[in-house]
């Protein structure tokens, strides 16, 4: 049945009625009940009782959006408010959660320009959303609350480059609803703060599967794995303990460096080509030099994107060509810092980089 503002109704499933006082999507209505409180409330668990005669607003925060009228479909353009995800490809692995997506207008500039903001909901659960921005002055604004249905996204809204400095920080809520469940999730208050920087950098976007490839930057909000259920949180609480809240980490795609990793944001490579092939034996030393050099650039640009602070490359002795076209590459990057590895350790074989952009 399709409820409007104003529809006097209660509840099917237990005491007490209210209000609809706005329409979130087809199934879900938020409902003012006598104690002033409104409650996000399926359809199905509502029985009218009367037809209201005059519409209610809908939002009383100025910069809230209206909602979509129910009885319109839903576009799946990506212009619209709303809309299904693109399936990511096999080769990029991500995990089932809640991610918000800052994702340049023009992607031919991705440092200037307009930026698109996203709430993209990568589960099996429909998802209740607030998203409030922490003000200067202190306490928080409500930009946008609503519904977001399973495996879709809602853009919430497109900003100037230079406005980003109004969302430095802030909190997005989230509460989780499933038909059928094994165990209920508890809730969730995240809160993200941005790194300015970090859009003004050509390699701080990657192209992300869940928004048509399009290269964005990325803030994991929750990833339902890590959640816990209600039943988890009660025994947490006779136990003393108090689960910690969720922390929004900028989202990364599979890194190549993390397999060479030796403490934590440090990694360890060896170039030597007996270290990268299995059979060499028919290589030229041109070649040799050019999959040691291949491998080098790749493992720095993964080291800049996940935020390595230490890489120590292993060049051996040889004739010194390797150790310098090194040196030459590295001079072509701005905040980096090398010098000799430990002699102890490698003797005149191994060069260590500093990334002092990521510190």
């Amino acid at each position: 049945m399709q409820y409007k503002p104003g529809d006097k109704v209660r509840f099917l499933n237990e005491k007490g009625g209210g209000t609809v006082m706005k329409v979130i999507n087809d199934f879900m209505v938020s409902v003012a009940i006598e104690d002033g409180f409104e409650i996000p409330t399926l359809t199905s668990n509502l029985v009218l009782v009367e037809k209201g005669d005059t519409p209610m607003p809908v939002f009383t925060h100025e910069t809230a959006r209206k909602a979509e009228p129910a009885q319109q479909p839903v576009s799946k353009t990506e212009d619209d408010r709303a809309s299904s995800l693109s399936r990511p490809a096999s080769t990029q692995a991500i995990a089932s959660g809640i991610y918000l997506a800052f994702v340049p207008s023009d992607q031919q500039w991705l440092v200037t320009g307009n930026i698109g903001i996203s709430l993209v909901n990568f589960t099996e659960h429909d998802v209740l959303y607030s998203l409030f921005l922490k003000k200067e002055e202190g306490g928080f604004s409500g930009v946008d609350y609503g519904v977001l249905p399973k495996e879709s996204k809602v853009l919430i809204e497109t900003i100037l480059h230079e406005d980003l400095n109004e969302w430095t920080s802030g909190t997005v809520q989230l509460l989780f609803h499933k038909d059928e469940n094994e165990k209920l999730l508890m809730p969730v208050s995240a809160d993200f703060r941005i790194k300015g920087s970090k859009f003004y950098r050509e390699d701080s976007f990657h192209e992300f599967g869940l928004m048509q490839n399009r290269k964005a930057i990325i803030y994991t909000l929750c990833e339902l794995n890590r959640l816990h259920s209600t039943a988890e949180y009660i025994l947490a609480q006779k136990e003393g303990e108090s689960p910690v809240p969720e922390k929004a980490k900028q989202f990364r795609p599979e890194a190549i460096i993390d397999r060479y990793q030796t403490a934590p944001r440090e990694a360890e490579i060896d170039l030597h080509i007996s270290a990268l092939r299995d059979r060499y034996d028919q290589l030229s030393p041109h070649e040799i030099l050019t999959i040691q050099l291949g491998t080098f650039e790749r493992m720095l640009e993964s080291a800049l994107t996940c935020n390595y602070t230490k890489v120590i490359f292993i060049h051996g002795i040889g004739n010194g060509s390797l150790k310098q076209a090194i040196v030459e590459r590295i001079r072509d990057y701005s905040d980096i810092e090398f010098r000799n590895a430990s002699f102890t350790r490698f003797g005149n074989g191994a060069i260590e980089i500093i990334l002092h952009q990521n510190m």
